[in-house]
């Protein structure tokens, strides 16, 4: 198999690229980890009217009717739940390892029934994001789209507007992508049909439309794109790192492989397009990826991009790159992905750019 060979220019997105979708005008807008029990409350579809109520009764019955809970906090209490679960003797009155259970199941399935209500992109013939689409049509093969988002917008975007430049097979960077099934929901037209042919997405917290081979045939077994993504009966079965404290990144030999991929992108990289994205104090794993990468750095960096309306957030990203900077990166900042998408030439380009910011 050919070894990954990434192109000189990476795109990072993050929950805000998703926020900021075209296809997410929605009265349930694409969650982010402080609003989503917000975005829960908003469903009102009657096949998830059920699940709403028991997440957030779980909710209650955790933290009370007055909470203030995040996603991620929400999972990790889960997590802790079941460890200190598994080492109480038992008692009758409290948790029971079948009731934690049942509550990630029914998160699992609203956080799904929560992107599927803000943006639903199953069929292959459903608008795309005009914003998404641009910065896909500036891209070429071997180029990497790095994502930490679980929704399939940027997915989407590909199969509608990369002819030519996108295959599911071979563009997920999944090891031994002969295992790949269902590629073609999730193809562009006329797919590159080898590695190091497409344009790159990797997509290190998993995926709606992925369903990995479990760990005894994790090398072995077929990995499925799924057409459908979300509830049809029961819980949607997906496979994602859920965002809770502590990541298990290195549990999963497929998984893996991506990381170790994203880790060369960011080495290689000319230019870095930051899109959406925050690095938040407890993705330590985030963190450490772009700080190493660039620690070990193949090239000097010559363009930040910076594509984020938060100024705290532009800082950290800055702080993250200082050496780079130090060396005379340049960084070009944008208030949001649409304003990105408006000027995404010049943006995305590899020649003069202003100054770094000093804020």
């Amino acid at each position: 198999m050919p070894r990954f060979s990434p192109g000189k220019r990476v795109i990072v997105l993050g929950a805000g690229a998703t926020r900021g979708a075209t296809t997410s005008t929605r009265v349930v807008r694409p969650p982010l980890n402080a609003d989503f029990f917000t975005q829960v409350q908003r469903i009102t579809e009657e096949k998830h009217t059920q699940n709403v109520s028991e997440v957030m009764a779980d909710v209650v019955r955790l933290f009370g009717p007055n909470f203030s809970v995040t996603m991620e906090e929400y999972f990790t209490h889960l997590e802790s739940l079941s460890a200190m679960r598994s080492i109480a003797p038992k008692n009758p009155k409290a948790f029971t390892h079948e009731d934690i259970v049942a509550m990630r199941d029914r998160l699992m399935t609203v956080l799904a029934a929560v992107l599927e209500q803000s943006t639903d992109v199953s069929k292959k013939d459903s608008c795309s994001c005009i914003h998404h689409s641009k910065i896909v049509e500036e891209l070429q093969p071997t180029e990497t789209i790095i994502s930490f988002n679980y929704d399939c917008v940027i997915d989407h975007a590909l199969r509608r507007h990369a002819e030519g430049r996108w295959s599911a097979k071979y563009g997920y960077g999944f090891p031994k992508p002969g295992r790949v099934r269902g590629n073609e929901r999730w193809d562009a037209e006329r797919p590159p049909t080898a590695m190091n042919t497409t344009i790159n997405l990797l997509k290190l917290h998993g995926s709606l439309n992925w369903q990995l081979p479990g760990p005894d045939v994790a090398e072995s077994g077929d990995i499925k794109l799924k057409q459908r993504l979300y509830q049809q009966h029961g819980t949607p079965r997906f496979t994602i790192i859920p965002p809770s404290f502590i990541k298990n990144i290195t549990g999963d030999y497929n998984l893996r492989h991506l990381w170790r991929n994203a880790e060369l992108a960011i080495r290689q990289a000319d230019l870095i397009a930051f899109v959406g994205f925050s690095f938040v104090p407890t993705d330590l794993h985030v963190d450490s990826l772009f700080r190493i990468a660039r620690a070990g750095r193949g090239s000097d960096l010559q363009s930040l991009v910076i594509a984020n309306p938060d100024p705290s957030a532009r800082r950290r990203i800055r702080s993250v790159f200082s050496g780079d900077l130090e060396k005379g990166c340049l960084v070009r900042e944008y208030s949001s992905i649409e304003d990105l998408a408006a000027h995404v030439a010049a943006a995305l380009s590899l020649g003069s750019a202003a100054p770094a910011a000093s804020s």
